[in-house]
């Protein structure tokens, strides 16, 4: 665990001036969780956009380069609080570990054996949302394993509707036996990717009406020229917007185009 983020909880456990403490430990744990330093890879564009509704909650994202391939998860921890954001820090370590010990060519592996760890450590009522992906920038082959969290949402150069990649299985910490099934796609020049947690469609105006995720589709497909990361953006703008710019949950969301090959740089990580 980050060395400030174990200071920030020795701190708070050991009840030096409490609310001083809870708050340092909290920004801590927020900040790592939704910041992420987006790497710069030849043949993909990636935008990110996350933000907490409270002082801390349970959304995590993550973002890294393995062996070439873009790896990306998305995360949310049940419960508004300091506990769900543990356990979304622990999540996210725990993953990144596994993704060193077991590759990423066996995704679902990697999901089974952490969730198996986390269904042994998790309280009852608790569970995390979980989603991770891959992608080649050579070949375009996508891959996903989703353990419960929104469908991810495949919007193909020109085409006319969205596609949402619905293959999915148990969310994390209920069943520590639970096995899970890779979903893959084939990504061309101009195929946008979006993931997103359910702070957004689940967003509301001042009539209670969602968001929804069909507003979300109609929003990728008005504004596929955008880059990823004015997609990202647009996305959250016009969310808070909708909801009269007050989120009740954490939200985040993740986009990324894939290049023609003619637009590709070198690549910097």
């Amino acid at each position: 665990m980050h060395s400030s983020i174990r200071s920030a909880i020795v701190g708070l456990t050991l009840g030096q001036d409490g609310q001083r403490h809870f708050d340092l430990a909290a920004e801590t744990i927020q900040r790592a969780l939704l910041e992420v330093k987006v790497p710069v890879l030849d043949g993909i564009e990636i935008g990110v956009h996350a933000e907490p509704a409270r002082l801390v909650g349970g959304d995590y994202i993550d973002v890294q380069v393995h062996s070439g391939r873009l790896v990306f998860a998305l995360g949310d921890a049940s419960g508004k609080s300091l506990a769900a954001a543990l356990h979304a820090i622990m999540l996210r370590y725990l993953v990144r570990g596994m993704l060193l010990s077991v590759g990423t060519d066996q995704l679902a592996s990697v999901v089974a054996h952490t969730n198996a760890v986390v269904a042994g450590d998790m309280p009852d009522d608790h569970f995390i949302t979980f989603l991770i992906g891959t992608l080649d920038p050579k070949s375009g082959m996508l891959r996903i394993v989703n353990a419960g969290h929104e469908y991810p949402l495949l919007l193909r150069a020109n085409a006319s509707r969205v596609e949402p990649m619905e293959t999915h299985g148990t969310v994390l910490g209920i069943d520590g036996s639970s096995a899970y099934e890779h979903q893959d796609a084939r990504l061309k020049p101009g195929d946008i990717l979006a993931t997103y947690t359910d702070g957004l469609t689940e967003a509301t105006n001042e009539r209670g009406e969602l968001f929804t995720i069909e507003r979300l589709e109609a929003y990728l497909i008005e504004h596929r020229g955008d880059s990823a990361q004015e997609l990202a953006d647009g996305i959250f703008a016009t969310v808070k917007a909708y909801a009269a710019g007050e989120l009740r949950d954490d939200a985040t969301v993740l986009t990324i185009r894939f290049m023609d090959p003619s637009s590709r740089r070198s690549a910097v990580v």
